[in-house]
């Protein structure tokens, strides 16, 4: 039975072979009529990336990786008409793996790694398609060191409280946020914004805020790292304002001899102070410990006192960033003594001797002053006044207490000024009593005043 299968195939074989073989080009110049392979282009193909576990393990990340994954290739792919007829460029995906490629180029941070870009179809094209292609065929991929950074949170406040009203240092809870990313990416870190809005607030605000993460150049980078907490709550007491009225410190110790303190400011006249509204009724304000003066120097002397030393222990606090240093400025300047001769008709005598009896008075006296220099030299006799009260003084010598009246500030050197006056009768007047010498030509004219 074999021997007679294989004579007939033996039979008229190389007719046989040559038809099989005529009937294969027939069936494929049919088939190419019908469904010819053609080479096609499908545009924007989106790129990808595969296995970047492999990369977090290795504590790396691809610098450039959102750059890519916005970036299209061109797929070019070799296949029968009818099935690339089928396909849509969105049916295709172009990934770099980066399981291999990492492995193949031993990338490390900072290193530039040329990446291949390989193509995926749909599963019904996959074991159809003859070839397969794209352009870019790779990609130029930079790497950098995955590190994760605490980083502490700045509270920006966007708006203002109630008039009134001031904020205090806000609670963030909390404190610090884990930022990771490339290191390179993370170098340019300036701060971790959590933003509040206070508009019109008049008490106490609590808010979720989500965090920014700003570089150097004041740019939002949030986008480019991984934040977490992504969110964080913010509590901000709100106080109230009150003004406290400076009051003028009060002094101890003494000046170098010679010198006088001539004027003393204190400046600013008010300090914003701010706490509860209780807290602000129980406040009785602040009294400044002495100023110590000796060892002042001539000329102006600034002393400055820190209201915050004060407030210390209290519920208080001044405003952030308003004035917390009253400045007390101290004017010093050196004395000068002078010598002044007062006529004694300048005097004003208060009440009247006895009936029967005069007073003398000494045609003249001296009493000494002082004062600042410019004040000294821009005195005149006329500005100073004097008086005594002769009222019921008997008859003989009395030293009379003298009522001076000086110019602002200048002042007497001795404490007490006295006048003798002398009290004499009428009938007893001579030459003698008088209290300077009369020529007789001019007797009537000279003799002196008598009350």
């Amino acid at each position: 039975m074999l021997n007679k299968i294989i004579a007939a195939l033996s039979q008229n074989f190389i007719w046989k072979v040559t038809a099989l073989v005529l009937s294969s080009i027939l069936w494929v110049i049919a088939i190419n009529i019908e469904d010819p392979m053609e080479t096609r282009q499908f545009f924007p193909v989106r790129v990808g990336f595969d296995n970047m576990e492999t990369l977090s393990r290795l504590g790396l990340v691809v610098l450039n990786q959102d750059e890519i994954e916005r970036s299209f290739v061109t797929a070019s792919l070799l296949a029968n008409r009818r099935l690339l007829n089928q396909l849509e460029s969105s049916d295709l995906r172009a990934y770099v793996d980066m399981g291999a490629e990492i492995f193949e180029h031993l990338g490390r941070a900072g290193d530039s790694i040329t990446a291949r870009v390989q193509l995926e179809l749909p599963d019904f094209a996959e074991a159809n398609v003859m070839f397969r292609n794209t352009q870019p065929h790779t990609l130029n991929l930079r790497l950098d060191t995955l590190e994760t950074r605490e980083y502490p949170i700045t509270v920006v406040i966007n708006s203002s409280p109630e008039a009134g009203f001031v904020s205090m240092n806000p609670v963030v809870t909390p404190p610090t946020v884990s930022i990771s990313g490339p290191s390179t990416v993370l170098d340019t870190i300036m701060n971790v914004r959590a933003g509040v809005n206070l508009d019109r607030v008049n008490v106490d605000h609590y808010v979720v805020s989500t965090l920014e993460v700003y570089n150097e150049n004041n740019i939002n980078i949030s986008d480019r790292v991984t934040i977490d907490p992504e969110s964080v709550e913010i509590f901000v007491p709100i106080s109230r304002i009150a003004q406290m009225q400076v009051v003028m410190p009060t002094f101890s110790g003494a000046l170098e001899a010679g010198l006088a303190i001539t004027n003393i400011d204190a400046r600013p006249a008010y300090i914003d102070i701010v706490g509860r509204a209780e807290d602000l009724a129980d406040f009785g304000g602040v009294i400044f410990d002495p100023i110590n003066i000796s060892g002042l120097s001539e000329g102006v002397n600034t002393i400055i006192i820190d209201v915050r030393d004060y407030l210390r222990g209290t519920p208080l606090s001044v405003t952030a960033g308003g004035s917390h240093e009253v400045s007390v400025s101290i004017t010093v300047e050196r004395e000068e003594m002078l010598e002044i001769v007062i006529d004694s008709n300048s005097i004003v005598v208060l009440g009247e001797p006895p009936l029967g009896f005069t007073a003398l008075l000494p045609e003249s006296f001296i009493i000494r002053v002082i004062g600042v220099g410019r004040f000294v030299e821009a005195m005149d006799v006329l500005d100073i006044s004097a008086a005594i009260d002769i009222s019921g003084l008997e008859e003989g010598v009395h030293a009379v207490p003298l009522n001076l009246s000086l110019p602002n500030r200048i002042r007497a050197v001795d404490s007490a000024v006295y006048l003798n006056i002398n009290i004499i009768a009428l009938d007893e007047l001579t030459d003698s009593t008088l209290p300077y010498e009369v020529d007789d030509e001019d007797e009537e004219e000279s003799v002196p005043p008598t009350f």
